[in-house]
């Protein structure tokens, strides 16, 4: 590798040399700059390296050059490395910290002759130390006719958003084919920031390999063989999608191919070629220019949904069909269509899909995933109202690239089967509460009819025997005093028991058997939404447990059941403890 050392500074060159001597001191500060190996040739990359010493490691300094005649530099990688030692000599140890920063640039010559790259600045804090220009030779190479290449670009104006297949084709004669060494295929148009690339669903038979400013890539290419006169050729060529991202007018420098022959050989050890005479060729297109534009906003309408591209549809399904007014809805979009990438929904109350009077959509538009060839968006919607009878026909707009004007599809509506429902809360709970209360004054009030009265009896215990035993003188049977007082305790028995049955209030009943089926729904729930109208239905016996905690809870329930992530309505271990300490608590204390 031929070398170009620059000094910085009056005498660089020795404090190069004794730059470990004074790590980390001013006077140390130093660069070298060094070149790739000649010959250079046109269009070929030459590596340019600045390797500063002396320089603290934070902050990195940065590098400054003039700009490159006759070509382009770029900055392909800053590579910093510390080192450390230390040495002892007569029982004195002392440390060393060098610390190295290089900079690696690429510079492409775009004529021949001599070209000068730089002057550089390397500056760190206040201090400077700048580098002289590195001085090259360029060659010409020289081109031939069976050797071509060809840069494919749309003749008409892009939009932004756009997907448009550009192709790079290469032809030489397949006896050149046969001694190429190597080569260095060059596409500009690759390194424009402004453009985006896909290199999906392009197929080939091999691999190309292309150069660019952040490195070689390797792109599936198709060959194509034909004869023309009495020579054989092959045609390479390599697709890729350009998406525009930034409209304007974008010159296009040409497209290179640069190849090695071998134009002499001998046979090795192991029978293989090797060549002892190299030629290089080159071939060039003209280069091109793409207008890009932005999409017609005044004719926009509500229901685009950001889609450029060609043959868009929608498919609308929705996880079920029977529902009560307020019972959330997953909807599951499905957009296909050429232009996927550019894809996303309009806002659901947009103008051609829900109406807001019948349906309320939960969180913001939802973001869609490309699977395959489709892109899926999940939405959850309630209905308001039990006269919605289907999710309507829903539209989607696209801008369609090749007619310059917006499409629009419709989806299949669904049929909805909507039973009208109470969403119960804080303040329904109260009001309950007010009516349970009045129902049971009235059941109070309400008179009951009484059997087997008590009332007015003597009941006092006779202590005198002969009032006792008068009965049995009269009719001389001893048992059956006896069998008056056995009669007597079962009837006065059957009576406190009829008196219970009686007085017992339905009400009271229903409540309990309410509150047990609403316990058991609670311990049997799979879904938050189960666990919610469980607990709601003991409130509506029992409105003066509400508690704030409980009142939360409820909350909480409702939140997860209408996540708009449709990961809600799921029930963890931790949330089914704390519904069924609440519902035993409503149900015990109603014992």
């Amino acid at each position: 590798m031929r070398q170009i050392q620059l000094a910085a500074v009056g005498f660089g060159a020795v404090w190069l040399a004794l730059s470990p001597f004074f790590a980390g001191s001013a006077l140390a500060q130093a660069a070298q700059l060094t070149t790739d190996t000649g010959p250079h040739y046109v269009g070929e990359a030459v590596g340019i390296r600045v390797t500063a010493v002396g320089f603290e490691e934070e902050p990195a300094p940065t590098v400054m050059v003039s700009p490159a005649e006759n070509g382009t530099l770029e900055l392909v990688g800053v590579s910093p490395s510390v080192s450390q030692s230390i040495t002892i000599r007569n029982g004195q140890m002392s440390r060393t910290r060098d610390v190295t920063h290089i900079f690696q640039f690429r510079y492409v010559a775009s004529e021949a002759g001599a070209a000068i790259v730089g002057p550089f600045r390397l500056k760190q804090g206040t201090r400077e130390v700048p580098v002289s220009a590195a001085r090259l030779t360029i060659q010409a190479v020289p081109s031939r006719a069976d050797l071509r290449v060809e840069l494919l670009l749309p003749s008409r104006p892009l939009v932004v958003g756009e997907r448009v297949p550009v192709t790079v084709s290469f032809t030489l004669e397949e006896s050149l084919r046969e001694n190429i060494l190597e080569y260095n295929l060059r596409v500009p148009l690759f390194d424009e920031p402004a453009f985006r690339f896909l290199d999906e669903g392009h197929p080939g038979d091999m691999q190309i390999a292309i150069e660019t400013q952040s490195g070689r890539i390797d792109l599936r290419g198709q060959t194509r063989k034909y004869s023309q006169g009495n020579k054989r050729y092959s045609t390479i060529s390599v697709t890729r999608t350009l998406v525009p991202l930034v409209p304007g007018r974008y010159v296009i420098p040409p497209t290179s191919l640069s190849v090695e022959e071998g134009a002499a050989f001998r046979r090795n050890i192991f029978q293989g070629r090797t060549a002892t005479k190299v030629r290089r060729w080159r071939a060039e297109d003209p280069g091109g220019s793409l207008d890009v534009e932005e999409i017609p906003g005044s004719e926009r309408p509500p229901s685009f949904g950001g889609g450029i591209g060609r043959g868009f549809s929608l498919d609308v399904s929705a996880d079920r069909t029977v529902v009560q007014v307020g019972d959330p809805i997953t909807l599951t979009l499905l957009v296909r269509g050429e232009g996927l990438e550019t894809a996303s929904l309009p806002p659901l109350d947009a103008e051609g899909l829900l109406s807001s009077e019948n349906f309320r959509v939960l969180g913001d538009v939802p973001t869609g995933e490309i699977e395959a060839d489709v892109k899926r968006f999940t939405a959850v919607v309630r209905v308001l109202s039990d006269e919605v009878r289907e999710v309507p026909a829903l539209a989607y707009s696209w801008f369609d690239a090749d007619s310059r004007k917006y499409q629009t599809a419709h989806s299949r509506p669904i049929a909805l089967s909507v039973r009208s429902a109470e969403v119960i809360g804080a303040r329904d709970v109260e009001a309950a509460g007010t009516d349970s209360e009045m129902a049971a004054r009235e059941a109070d009030a309400t008179p009951r009819a009484r059997s087997f009265a008590l009332t007015g009896a003597d009941l006092a215990i006779e202590r005198d025997p002969s009032v006792v035993l008068a009965g049995a003188a009269v009719w001389g049977v001893v048992w059956l005093p006896r069998a008056l007082y056995a009669g007597s305790a079962l009837l006065l028995l059957a009576a406190v028991w009829d008196r219970r049955r009686r007085q017992h209030d339905p009400a009271l009943a229903r409540r309990a058997q309410v509150l047990a089926e609403s316990l058991a729904r609670v311990k049997r729930a799979s879904r938050v939404g189960e666990v919610g109208q469980a607990i709601r239905q003991m409130l509506r016996e029992r409105p003066e447990a509400l508690t704030d905690e409980i009142d939360a809870f409820l909350g909480e329930c409702d939140a997860r059941s209408y996540a708009p992530s449709g990961s809600g309505p799921g029930l963890d271990a931790e949330l089914l403890e704390q519904a069924i300490q609440f519902a035993e608590g409503l149900a015990a204390a109603d014992r």
